[in-house]
């Protein structure tokens, strides 16, 4: 089924709605194919492909809402819902907070999006990938053992509403991640690499593995450590995580509720001057770029964080509405979510960071960002070093690392000029003040 034709569906189904009593009506509809192939124990151990097709209908009364979703495009059915979804919002309780839907203002083309290539992968031609990450990871380290997976997918969708918003989209994506684990005698090291893209012009899966096990290498022999107050470098996956995290909390959905530990605090400073962070959606061939939000808006770039300070809020129309400000195109199946989250770069490469650090820890990867309710941080490192003398040298144990988000954030002393870099993503080296290193010996 063409865009147009997923278009029409969608706008039949806005108008039964109306003519069913609602005041206004979304339509979402959505095909698309996906494959993977997953790797157990160095072999190929599953394929799995799978169709879908769907429609999500949103009608309001009084602000009250009715939802409905159905598998299958089937025309009379998706106008029965659209009709059903005008019922139930008669009978929801109004919300005095809904206003209006967004109606059809802006355009936004986003290139890059969609590769035929991409959409043309068989699953033969996935496993040839699958089998070629597990060979370069088992060049470098015979013995490792395997796990990964390569998935492709490719998706045409469209979104209407009552109020003439009418969006029609497409895209696809492709993906392998493998981690090596070795073990010789009672010791174990294990590392994780992928490569992501939405073109095969900047897929490049060839060096995942052996980049993965080279690394899982360094892992061997790792030590516990003191428990203290150190600096902190957040390697660029790590740093990737916590931004992502950052930008996530800045959603307005829970800060209008009062559920989040950024409440109150939108044009106050929350991080040190170095840090400014940008989310936009509408980078070429991003992985997480697109022309428009679920609700049709149009994206634009939003900047979150401006020299330490918290500008802006990402919002649906539903936040923005209720807030006085303009969408900001952030709109995801009824909640909010980012796109491609970026800081911007600082003055001192990666390796002048490192140099500065007398002792310290270095984290590769893992999940180190304020809790969204709370702020509080608290983590394990799964994949970190010991950094002494300004060099990274031993492998950390057993080790966790705890701060409050404030203090996290205020504590980001550099953000390096170089980068890891994947479609639509930036990720740089970051160096954090102090945090609690609990190493358990």
């Amino acid at each position: 089924m063409t865009e147009h034709e997923l278009l029409l569906l969608a706008q039949e189904a806005c108008e039964a709605g109306k003519q069913a009593g609602a005041d206004f009506v979304e339509v979402s509809v959505r095909t698309g194919r996906s494959a993977s192939v997953r790797v157990e124990r160095s072999a190929i151990d599953s394929v799995e492909v799978s169709r879908g097709e769907g429609a999500s209908v949103r009608a309001f009364v009084n602000g009250g809402l009715g939802a409905v979703s159905v598998d299958g495009l089937d025309r009379d059915r998706l106008t029965q819902c659209a009709r059903q979804a005008a019922e139930m919002a008669r009978y929801a309780v109004p919300d005095r907070d809904f206003v209006t839907l967004p109606g059809p203002d802006g355009v936004s083309e986003v290139p890059g999006l969609y590769d035929p290539a991409v959409e043309a992968l068989d699953v033969p031609a996935l496993a040839r990938i699958a089998s070629e990450c597990v060979e370069s990871a088992r060049a470098v380290a015979p013995e490792a053992v395997c796990t990964g997976a390569v998935s492709a997918w490719a998706g045409r969708g469209g979104v209407a509403n009552s109020l003439g918003v009418a969006r029609a989209s497409r895209g696809t994506s492709v993906s392998a991640w493998i981690e090596p684990i070795i073990r010789r005698g009672d010791d174990v090291g294990a590392f994780y690499e992928f490569d992501a893209a939405r073109r095969m012009e900047d897929f490049d899966h060839r060096g995942i593995g052996a980049e993965a096990a080279r690394t899982a290498m360094r892992f061997l022999g790792a030590v516990k450590v003191e428990s203290e107050e150190m600096p902190v470098v957040l390697g660029p996956l790590a740093a990737s995580s916590l931004f992502e995290a950052l930008a996530s909390q800045a959603g307005a959905e829970a800060y209008q509720r009062g559920r989040s530990w950024l409440c109150g605090m939108l044009g106050k400073k929350i991080a040190s001057d170095v840090l400014t962070l940008r989310d936009d959606a509408t980078i070429p061939a991003g992985l997480s770029s697109r022309a428009h939000d679920s609700e049709g808006v149009p994206c634009r770039p939003l900047t979150v964080i401006e020299n330490g300070v918290l500008t802006n809020l990402l919002h649906n129309s539903y936040t923005a509405n209720k807030a006085g400000v303009p969408y900001t195109g952030h709109a995801a199946g009824g909640g909010i979510a980012p796109s491609n989250v970026n800081p911007v770069l600082g003055q001192i490469t990666s390796e002048e960071i490192i140099r500065s650090v007398k002792r310290g820890l270095y984290v590769n990867m893992g999940g180190i960002a304020p809790d969204g309710a709370t702020g509080d941080v608290s983590a394990t490192v799964d994949f970190g070093f010991l950094i002494e003398n300004g060099e990274i040298t031993r492998p950390v144990a057993g080790t966790m690392v705890a701060s409050g988000g404030r203090e996290l954030l205020e504590g980001i002393e550099a953000i390096s000029s170089d980068a890891r870099i994947e479609p639509g993503c930036v990720m740089p080296t970051v160096l954090i003040r102090s945090m609690r290193v609990a190493g358990g010996k």
